[in-house]
C-alpha cells in the first residue's frame, strides 16, 4: 500500500525539480558553458553531476527494494563531465535531469512504508555526516531531495547570478 511518507517524498521531489527549473530559465548554451570562477562548475558540469553515472532511480533508490541492505555507491565532487556529456547541448543535458528525477519521483510516490524502512549502506565518508553509513530508503531519498538537489539548485542560482541573466 502507498504510504503518506512515499506521497511527501514524491511531492518533495517534484517541488525541487520545479526550482531546479526555475534556476535554469534564461540560461543560453554559450552561458551554460560556462564558469563564473575556476573553483565553481559550470551549469553543464552541474546537470551531468545530477544525471550521475547511471538512471538515478536504478542508483539510488530500487536496490533498496530489490536487495538486502544494498551497498550504494555515490560519486562525492565528481562532475563525470565525460566527453559525451560535454558534445550534449544544454537542453538535452537539463531535460535528462528533469526525466531521471521525475521519474524518481514518480517511483517515490509508489513505496509502502516497509519498503521505506528497508536498510543500505552508504561508502564510508557518510558515517560522520548527519545521514550515516547505513540508512533506510526514506531517510536516503529525504537526503537526495533536501541536501543533495537543495544545494545544487541554490548553487545554479549562484551561478545564474554570475552570468548575470
Amino acid at each position: 500500500m502507498v504510504s503518506q511518507a512515499g506521497t511527501s517524498l514524491r511531492e518533495g521531489m517534484e517541488a525541487r525539480l520545479a526550482e531546479l527549473s526555475e534556476a535554469l530559465e534564461g540560461i543560453g548554451e554559450e552561458q551554460a558553458g560556462r564558469r563564473t570562477s575556476e573553483s565553481e562548475w559550470c551549469c553543464k558540469e552541474l546537470l551531468s553531476h545530477l544525471m550521475g553515472k547511471a538512471e538515478v532511480t536504478a542508483v539510488f533508490l530500487t536496490p533498496f527494494v530489490d536487495a538486502d541492505e544494498p551497498a550504494i555507491e555515490v560519486e562525492v565532487g565528481d562532475p563525470l563531465y565525460t566527453p559525451e556529456r560535454q558534445a550534449m547541448s544544454f537542453a538535452e543535458m537539463r531535460a535528462a535531469v528533469e526525466e531521471q528525477y521525475g521519474r524518481a519521483a514518480e517511483f517515490l510516490g509508489t513505496l509502502s512504508e516497509e519498503q521505506l524502512a528497508r536498510k543500505g549502506k552508504l561508502p564510508p565518508q557518510f558515517k560522520e555526516t548527519p545521514i550515516g553509513d547505513s540508512v533506510t530508503l526514506g531517510q536516503w531519498a529525504n537526503a537526495l531531495i533536501s541536501f543533495h538537489l537543495t544545494d545544487h539548485v541554490a548553487q545554479l542560482r549562484t551561478i545564474r547570478q554570475g552570468l548575470g541573466v
